[in-house]
């Protein structure tokens, strides 16, 4: 049976060819499994068989090459008609000016990137990843009761969050877990450079549970970016506290599902609101409703979306050679 998540439209059954070679031509660092041949399940439309490779002598008569933007230093001089070239990235165009570079974009036929108008959309939450969102938090009374009111977790030193959170720190209990403006150490609590292979996913998950709250700033503030700060922080059952991209509801489960920084004007007025929430158990509990309520419909499509491996989806868009008029990839947004 298929994948009850798996939304029926992204699995045209038109397609041109069921068998491609996809050559990436760039380093990235999503782990040594992840350039390998696959092939996409029978059972969700039709069996695509992809040869992704890192196998360069396959570049002159690969279906399509990918690159990885952020760690892209040169690109081949010539072109070879009908053959796509694939740009991926899950980093934001705030921290790789090269992704803000339009003489640069205009090079690739299909995008691969956190953006919802992106062909292709390379999001973070997902039900294999996180389970079930809807999983009841702790009690409200239990959480706090052997933790600060806040978690916060920052490995890589980024000057508008680490300053935001210093002075948020004046005003309530803050954990500060990890590199940046540590202050607590937790035995067993692995974030290093968030490498999830090391075991830093599962480890946060096992921390947050405990705090009403978590500082779910980003690195870059920039539109689409939402990152696993944020999904981590549902999951747990604790409330984030947002800072990051102006479109961020676009990604919540409900509107008042996180706190977000942009609707205070100053981290002191920020902490009297948590302050008030941490006295008051209802208020509190408002934030977590979704919980039981459900998701909003905007949350449920960019499950279901994430769902389907990217790469699964990369196939299906190259192996039905539409135009990027068609959303078969997963497109959310139509690009402006």
């Amino acid at each position: 049976m298929p994948d009850s998540h798996v939304p029926q439209w992204s699995f045209p059954q038109d397609l041109v060819k069921t068998e491609l070679t996809v050559v990436a031509c760039t380093n990235h660092y999503f782990g040594d499994d992840y350039i390998q041949p696959f092939e996409v399940p029978a059972e969700w439309g039709t069996s695509i068989s992809c040869n992704f490779t890192n196998d360069l002598s396959l570049a002159g008569e690969a279906d399509a090459l990918w690159f990885h933007a952020p760690t892209t230093t040169r690109i081949p001089k010539q072109k070879k008609p009908g053959q796509p070239w694939i740009m991926m990235s899950m980093e934001s165009d705030g921290n790789y000016p090269l992704l803000k570079n339009q003489k640069f974009l205009d090079l690739f036929d299909i995008y691969m990137t956190y953006r919802l108008d992106s062909d292709i959309p390379t999001l973070y939450p997902n039900w294999k990843q996180y389970g079930d969102f809807m999983n009841p938090p702790l009690p409200t009374k239990v959480k706090g009761s052997h933790s600060a009111l806040a978690a916060y977790i920052a490995s890589n030193p980024v000057p508008h969050r680490d300053e935001y959170a210093q002075q948020l720190f004046e005003y309530i209990p803050v954990d500060s877990l990890g590199k940046c403006l540590n202050n607590k150490t937790v035995p067993d609590f692995i974030t290093g450079d968030h490498i999830w292979a090391r075991g830093g996913f599962h480890s946060i998950l096992d921390i947050l549970p405990h705090y009403k709250f978590y500082l779910a700033f980003e690195n870059s503030l920039t539109t689409d970016y939402v990152t696993e700060r944020v999904f981590h922080a549902l999951v747990a059952g604790s409330v984030p506290i947002y800072y990051g991209a102006d479109n961020v509801k676009e990604f919540l489960p409900a509107d008042n599902a996180a706190i977000n920084i942009a609707d205070f004007d100053s981290p002191k007025e920020l902490a009297e609101y948590l302050l008030y929430l941490d006295q008051n158990d209802e208020a509190y509990e408002q934030h977590l409703a979704w919980k039981t309520q459900g998701y909003s419909e905007s949350f449920k499509r960019l499950l279901d979306i994430s769902d389907i491996e990217p790469r699964y989806r990369m196939a299906v868009k190259l192996a039905h050679n539409c135009s990027r008029d068609c959303n078969c990839g997963g497109r959310i947004r139509i690009k402006n």
